[in-house]
């Protein structure tokens, strides 16, 4: 295996880690979101700029969760590329 090869399946492995990690907090978010959605349902009590500010604020977790994910994507395009262009083949050296 080349050094190109190795560094290409340590960058896909980082990488599945991340989606992975990432996929679970999102599942986390949406499930926590759909807990506070029903609380704020089944309470006439809590004013409607308060709900208001609380879909905002889940909102903007939202795009700043997807904002943060395209940037990682790109930064681990970028670095395959970077690395996988700048390394070269090692060959053994050969006896004469």
């Amino acid at each position: 295996m080349d050094n190109k090869e190795i560094t290409k399946k340590m960058i896909d492995g980082h990488r599945k880690a991340f989606e992975t990690g990432f996929n679970s907090m999102v599942m986390l978010q949406e499930n926590t979101s759909k807990a506070v959605d029903s609380f704020l349902k089944q309470t006439p009590w809590v004013p409607f700029q308060t709900k208001s500010m609380i879909n905002d604020w889940n909102s903007m977790y939202k795009k700043g969760a997807m904002d943060f994910k395209e940037a990682a994507e790109r930064s681990y395009s970028k670095l395959e590329e970077v690395l996988t262009s700048g390394l070269e083949t090692v060959k053994p050296k050969t006896e004469n």
